[in-house]
This record gives structure tokens, sequence and C-alpha cells, in this order.
């Protein structure tokens, strides 16, 4: 239908926000490039380059001159981040251990509140939310490949040549591992068949990347993606001749990289001799995990500070559980926050496949947002990485996934009214023609 036919129909101007707010939305583009990215790892001379910040003021600048174009509301996943920035803030002033080493750490992750106001905000397409999820899954997917090309085995594990996310072999096992329900997405979107062998060459170098981190926290992770990826995109998007591939795939893959997997899982129970390093980080991460719930009881409503745990731990390490991680140095009212947003995208997702009408290419951005989202939510319990972004940005895709899809509802709604009073009009002019005509 055209613009003037639409026009006529609904009685409205189509929205004219998805122009406004391109600024602040090509700068949202960029930060995520360079945050998934990290070209200041492997660019000489960006290593002092603030670019992240740079692309983040950017950002905030574009909306603050935009602000006059929003009409929404932000939607509560995005208030519950700025009061868990809030408390953490209070975390750190109330710091028994080190409240100017908190406060960095939550100046540091405060910078995902603009990250994730500007995407609740611009992203209102469904081309807009396909392109920020093209930029992470064509990033990790280098990432991996860098790392299995370049990188080098420590202990007889995958450690990566980048720094940040990357830099722990269990952070790089969860980042892939979330970011492979996308690349499957954009394998299913993609129409040439080019663009489709890249995606699966790009999947089987992340997944056997994972493997060779030895991770067992994201091979878990890996587990539980691959089971909500095959339900729902595989069986109830009925794909199901793709099982067969993805079993012929992991037969391939599993051999080839599953001995460091394989003896640090079974070695979580033995504590042989030749499997003790495994075993002893088994026993030591457990030990980590009370003494942060103990740590949470001692300090209910503040914590000990952002990143004070590893000074209070007994042995100078992290929880490796982004839930304790959040009640040990932010408080119960951290932790509350942090599942609620958790929660919210989730219920985000729910409502939005609801909405969604045979709509494909939503229905396949909803599922592999579902199932990174659940790969998360099962990798961060044993890993600390509840101040990275990329559990927020997911929520993010799901904010704006739910925006457009309850957009596109109400459209379509007012599109049937329209359509069913159209006729009803075209019918009385006949009747008041016909009276004339008569009389």
């Amino acid at each position: 239908m055209s613009t003037m036919a639409m026009e006529s129909i609904t009685g409205q101007r189509p929205d004219s926000r998805q122009d406004t707010l391109g600024g602040p939305y090509v700068a949202l583009v960029l930060f995520m490039l360079i945050y998934f990215s990290r070209p200041e790892d492997w660019i000489p001379g960006l290593s002092h380059a603030p670019l992240a910040k740079f692309t983040g003021v950017l950002a905030l600048l574009g909306l603050v001159f935009s602000l006059r174009h929003i009409r929404q509301r932000l939607p509560r996943e995005v208030m519950f981040l700025f009061v868990l920035v809030g408390q953490l803030f209070i975390a750190s002033a109330m710091s028994p251990i080190w409240s100017g080493g908190a406060l960095q750490a939550t100046l540091d992750f405060a910078k995902v509140m603009i990250v994730v106001t500007v995407m609740a905000v611009t992203v209102n397409s469904l081309r807009r939310l396909r392109l920020l999820v093209l930029v992470q899954a064509a990033c990790v997917a280098a990432i991996a490949a860098v790392a299995v090309w370049k990188g080098s085995l420590i202990g007889g594990r995958l450690e990566g040549t980048f720094s940040g996310n990357y830099a722990d072999p269990n952070d790089l096992a969860l980042a892939v591992t979330i970011s492979l329900p996308l690349c499957l997405a954009l394998l299913f979107l993609s129409k040439r068949m080019l663009w489709k062998a890249v995606w699966i060459a790009a999947m089987v170098v992340m997944i056997y990347s994972v493997f060779l981190t030895g991770s067992r926290g994201g091979f878990l992770a890996l587990i539980v993606v691959a089971a909500v990826s095959l339900w729902t995109l595989f069986i109830r998007g009925r794909r199901r001749y793709l099982l067969v591939l993805a079993a012929l795939g992991g037969l391939l893959l599993w051999p080839l990289a599953s001995a460091t997997v394989f003896e640090r899982m079974t070695a979580t129970f033995d504590s042989e001799e030749d499997t003790s390093a495994a075993y002893l980080s088994a026993q030591q991460r457990q030990q980590l995990l009370l003494r942060s719930i103990e740590v949470t009881a001692q300090h209910p409503l503040f914590g000990v500070g952002p990143g004070n745990f590893d000074t209070v731990s007994g042995n100078w390490h992290t929880t490796h559980n982004s839930y304790t991680l959040m009640s040990s140095e932010g408080g119960v009212p951290a932790f509350i926050l942090y599942v609620l947003i958790l929660w919210c995208g989730f219920a985000n997702l729910r409502a939005a496949k609801r909405l969604i009408r045979g709509q494909t290419k939503a229905a396949l951005l909803a599922h592999a947002i579902t199932a990174s989202l659940v790969g998360y939510v099962v990798g961060s319990f044993f890993l600390s990485v509840a101040y990275q972004f990329f559990p927020y940005i997911l929520v993010g895709y799901t904010t704006a996934l739910f925006s457009i899809s309850a957009n596109s509802a109400a459209q379509s709604n007012r599109l049937d009214a329209a359509r069913q009073v159209q006729p009803a009009k075209e019918l009385v002019w006949q009747s008041d023609a016909t009276t004339v005509v008569h009389s």
C-alpha cells in the first residue's frame, strides 16, 4: 500500500521518528562495532584512543538533541537498569573496603545506561535491529576465528590474543556461545547461498573455539543454547531436516576439540593427580560461592562495593557467579534488580511472540535472542560477567523487538479497522445515490 493510501485510510501521517533519530542510531552502531570487535587490540596506535567512550558520547549527544522527537516512555527494564546503577553508586560510597575502586568500577559499568537507552529509543524498525544483531554476530565470529588462528594454548586451554571481554577463556566461551543463535538466525535470513555458507563456516569455527577454551560453564551454556535453538528454530520452526546436518556437524567437531572439555568436566569430581588442576579449580569455585553468600549475609544492603569481593574472598579471586557477584558487591537490592532486568527480557520476548503474526523475520530474531538470553542465564551462573555489556545489550534487543512488534500489530489493527469502515461508507454513499435517483 502506498504512503498516500495508508495516510488516507488511517487518518495519520507515517511516523518520521526513524529519520530524526538516525544520528544517535548511527553512533550506537559504531559503539557496538567497537565494543564487540575491540580494534584497539589489533590495530597499532589505537590502544590509547578511547574509541568506545567517544562513540558513546556521540550517541548521548545525538539522543539529547533528538529528545523533542521522543514520545514513548522508557521501558521498565531500562528504569531497573538506572536504579541498579544508582544502587551501585550508593554501594560504592558505603563500601567498607575501597570506595575509590568501587566508584571507578561503577562509572565504567554506568556507560551501559547510555547504550541501552539509545537502543530502546532509536531501534524502531526490524531493519535496524537486524543490523545490530549482524554487528554482534560478525564481530564475535571474527574474534573466535582470530582466537583459533593466533591464540595460544595455556594449560591446554585456548586463550585469545584480545583483552577485555575476551581475555579469559571462560569469558571468551560465553561471549561466543550467546552469539551463536544470532548467527543461526542470520543464516536463515540470508537469501544468497554465499552468505549462508559464510555463516555456516562462522558457526563451525565458533563452536570449535568454545571447545578449545575448555570452559565448563561455557560448555554447559553451549548445550543449553543448542537445545533451545534446535527446539525453537528446527523442530517448532519446521526445519527438521536440519537436525541431520546439526548432528553430523557435532559428530565431526567433537573428536577434534572435545579432549580438553571432557577432561575438565570429568575432573570436576575427580581428585586424581593427573586431573588435580581442574578438580582444585572446581573446589575453589565452590568455596568462593559459599564465601560470596557469606559476604552477602554480612552486608545485605550495599555489599562491599563493585570490584571489591576479591579483596575479601580469601584468595584474591572473584565469585565466578554473576548472581552472587551482584549480591556480595552491590547488596541484595542489586541482585534483585539484576534478576528483574533479565526477567524483563524474557517477558518482552513472550509478549513479542504473541504479537508477531506470520512475520518470519521477526520470529527468527525472537527465537534466536531467546536462545542467547537463556544461554547467558545458565553460563553466568559459573562466570562473573554481570558488569559486562553483553546481557544488557541482549535485553535491549528484546526491548526493541517488543516495541517493533507492538507498533506493527497496532498499525495492522488500524488498517483492518479502516478497511472495514471503508466498504460501509461506500454502501451508505450508494444507498444515498439510489434514493436521489428514485426521488
